[in-house]
């Protein structure tokens, strides 16, 4: 990877829509080499696709949580990790070092949905959790120097 390629990464990540052919004018290169370049970084699994940034309170769903989860000794983390998948307001599953194994961050509702999602939570990993909930976010999905 070399500076093309890590600018081409950070423009895009902060932007999925960016035009290749932006780039390519801000980078002075072809619009075929952006082109080939985020093809090549595709096929090698460093750009794994873009996403739309989603405004969550305006499409019913203002409450985020972070849950931390213990997992049962005698269960995979793996196997948790899919039963966490079934549950679509789960948005964000990881595994953690610390006092628990996994970390989730969830949307909700409400307060009454949030605790149905924790219940659902609790029937995947029956162990002992924390949940936070978040009052502000000041940022989110900043994009790390590449």
């Amino acid at each position: 990877m070399d500076d093309l390629d890590r600018k081409i990464i950070t423009v895009l990540a902060s932007d999925g829509r960016t035009p290749y052919s932006r780039i390519a004018e801000e980078e002075g290169v072809a619009t075929t080499t952006v082109h080939q370049r985020v093809k090549r970084l595709t096929e090698r699994g460093i750009i794994r696709g873009t996403r739309v940034i989603v405004d969550w309170e305006a499409i019913g769903l203002p409450v985020t949580a972070v849950v931390s989860v213990e997992a049962p000794p005698d269960r995979p983390l793996s196997e948790i990790a899919e039963g966490m998948k079934a549950i679509p307001e789960v948005q964000n599953c990881y595994a953690s070092t610390g006092e628990f194994d996994l970390m989730l961050t969830v949307r909700a509702r409400s307060s009454d949905h949030l605790g149905q999602l924790l219940a659902a939570i609790r029937q995947v990993a029956p162990g002992r959790s924390r949940t936070i909930v978040v009052l502000a976010t000041f940022f989110d999905g900043r994009v790390p120097p590449v």
